[in-house]
């Protein structure tokens, strides 16, 4: 089962759940949920390839290449490790 960790924490994300949970466990904030605010801004330090790619709603908001939106990533293949800083 993928892993995803931020800093120090660790969780594991269930087969075929979505790792929103996971990233709330490991103290990522949500507000929208539609990938508008941008609070759950994600630093995507290792494992990007292991991510559903980009949904529309990224494409249009202002990202670098390895920040993704936390509400925006649905399906997980393998571990990640990001970082996170609050607003």
């Amino acid at each position: 089962m993928p892993k995803i960790k931020l800093n120090e924490k660790e969780t594991i994300v269930k087969e075929n759940e979505n790792p929103y949970s996971a990233f709330e466990k490991l103290g990522v904030d949500f507000n929208c949920c539609d990938g508008v605010c941008g609070i759950c801004k994600i630093k995507v330090t290792k494992g990007m390839e292991n991510i559903n790619p980009k949904t529309e709603m990224e494409e249009e908001f202002p990202l670098n290449e390895n920040e993704r939106l936390g509400c925006q990533c649905h399906r997980l293949k393998g571990d990640i490790e990001v970082e996170y800083e609050e607003w």
